[in-house]
């Protein structure tokens, strides 16, 4: 359904690229938003787009049931939908309803699958693509209408890499559908027999091994959400998420007990040693605060631990 020439659309804004999206489409004056599906109780998934915002006349569901979503597309039956994060791969029923969009944090055909941001940090990759591509009933797999790279230095973190793409999607997404319905885009390959994926990743999966090389520590820390879905480790039993950290390449340690607190700063950072050095921790998340480190850790006699 149209009005007045302007292109339907309805947007799945499951994950943080859902507000840049909805906003690149809605200053397009050549598209109507008609609807947003958000995610409904999913502790895995949670939207940066309040309905408060929103026109009136965008209609709104907050589900994860494919038949709710299904009678909500064909009602409003819009020219094209645009999912920037859902977490149910869609089959051929729902997908004859319009044309499908999607927005994936991967270079495809490589990465496909779940939390490639947090694994292009993990990994140490100097950037990661945002590739958007057609839908098809299996995951990630449909031709490929642009992609987009965007570099990852040593100072980014998962939230500032998500900033990046934010502000891509906010500039560029509406542009590139336009194109792209308007078949001024000559489509890619998204060739199978080069595939490759990233699993997903649970809260659980953050926990931090002081016995593994600094590097790889750093950038646990560096590659994990903030506060819910932190790198973390305990202390006396006490679970502490920590928010950002740094290698120090000054102290060399020759004799290491993984996770033993060194020095203690005047400032608030801590030293905590790794299997082959020194990390400084500098910020951490206990108690629902944002807090320097040695307001929980107060002697070179502490360890952190992982469990």
């Amino acid at each position: 359904m149209q009005t007045s020439n302007k292109i339907s659309i309805i947007i799945f804004a499951y994950g943080f690229m859902g507000k840049y999206s909805a906003e690149s489409f809605k200053k397009n004056k050549s598209f109507d938003v008609r609807g947003i599906i958000l995610p409904g109780k999913n502790k895995f998934y949670k939207s940066n787009l309040s309905s408060i915002n929103l026109n009136k006349n965008i209609n709104i569901l907050k589900s994860d049931n494919k038949f709710q979503i299904y009678n909500f597309i064909k009602k409003i039956k819009p020219d094209a939908v645009i999912i920037s994060t859902f977490n149910k791969i869609l089959d051929k029923k729902l997908i004859k309803l319009s044309k499908y969009i999607n927005i994936h944090h991967g270079k495809l055909p490589k990465q496909k699958g779940r939390a490639s941001i947090n694994w292009a940090i993990l990994m140490g990759r100097k950037s990661i693509y945002i590739t958007i591509h057609q839908v098809v009933p299996k995951l990630d797999s449909g031709k490929i209408i642009k992609r987009k790279k965007i570099k990852i230095v040593s100072k980014d973190n998962y939230q500032s890499v998500k900033s990046k793409i934010g502000k891509f999607l906010k500039n560029d997404i509406s542009k590139i559908v336009f194109n792209y319905l308007r078949n001024k885009i000559n489509l890619k390959k998204n060739n199978q027999n080069k595939e490759t994926w990233n699993c997903s990743r649970n809260p659980e999966d953050s926990m931090i091994n002081f016995f593994n090389k600094r590097k790889d520590v750093h950038n646990l820390i560096r590659a994990c959400k903030d506060k819910d879905f932190g790198a973390f480790c305990f202390l006396r039993e006490k679970k502490l998420v920590v928010l950002e950290s740094k290698i120090n390449k000054r102290t060399i340690f020759e004799g290491i007990i993984p996770g033993r607190i060194v020095k203690i700063y005047k400032n608030g950072d801590v030293d905590c040693l790794c299997s082959d050095g020194v990390i400084t921790l500098k910020k951490i998340y206990f108690k629902n605060k944002v807090l320097k480190p040695s307001s929980i850790i107060k002697s070179t006699r502490d360890t952190l631990l992982n469990d």
